[in-house]
């Protein structure tokens, strides 16, 4: 299945063209030559590609990058989010990447910070405001079975045995988890999930979130609209292996 998703990425157009690895000279699928408009932390820019190693082009300088068919707007800066919505959102996210069954938290020992408890450790969380109605957060965090998250479970997800990752969508008070799903491409990669402030990708109106993440030669870049209150998972790119 994996090698037909590559074909079909590689023989799509520009939009659907993701850039598969940030650093130096990043890397994208395909035999583009030529300009390429590309989309990134500072707007939309255009990159001269140039042949890379077994059906790769680079296109110089860092990600994350996803390649684009019209200027895209510039992510604004993410606003501050306060620790005790941090807190929250890991508390709402919890009963997505922890097993019922999971250890109960040991007593008396406080978490070593908002964003590390519980077996959850929340990402990123981002304040997206609305038009006539309250702003929302997305959020991102990830939980394994050796206790990322936990009190002495590893740094890092990339640590543990099952690297689960997910997507949240969550009301103005934290209280509510409106919208939410499990990031296949985070969990089999084990790369860390992260949000870009969303921007409306196809000038339609509607917002789009870039979730990436990149661990060692392996990683995923996925796209989500926001439809009032709900993710809906858009172009999505996955590598297990960069030439």
């Amino acid at each position: 299945m994996l090698s037909l998703l590559l074909i079909a990425a590689c023989s799509s157009d520009p939009p659907a063209l993701g850039v598969y690895r940030s650093g130096p000279n990043a890397v994208a699928r395909g035999a583009r030559t030529g300009e390429v408009l590309v989309w990134g932390a500072t707007g939309t820019s255009r990159r001269v590609a140039s042949p890379g190693a077994d059906g790769t082009v680079l296109l110089g300088e860092d990600g994350p990058l996803w390649v684009v068919d019209r200027e895209v707007p510039a992510p604004k800066k993410a606003a501050p989010v306060t620790a005790v919505m941090v807190e929250s959102a890991g508390y709402r996210m919890r009963a997505l990447l922890v097993p019922a069954d999971a250890a109960p938290r040991p007593a008396g020992v406080a978490a070593p910070d908002a964003a590390k408890s519980g077996g959850v450790y929340v990402r990123s969380v981002v304040k997206v405001r609305q038009e006539h109605a309250p702003p929302v957060y997305v959020v991102t965090a990830t939980g394994d079975d050796v206790g990322a998250g936990q009190f002495d479970g590893p740094k890092d997800v990339r640590a543990g045995a099952n690297c689960k990752a997910a997507l949240g969508l969550l009301d103005d008070k934290g209280n509510t988890l409106l919208s939410s799903t499990l990031l296949a491409a985070a969990t089999r990669t084990c790369a860390v999930p992260v949000v870009v402030p969303p921007v409306d990708r196809d000038g339609d109106g509607v917002m789009d979130v870039l979730v990436h993440g990149q661990n060692g030669n392996k990683g995923f870049r996925s796209w989500f609209r926001m439809e009032g209150t709900k993710l809906v998972p858009g172009p999505e790119d996955v590598w297990e292996g960069i030439p």
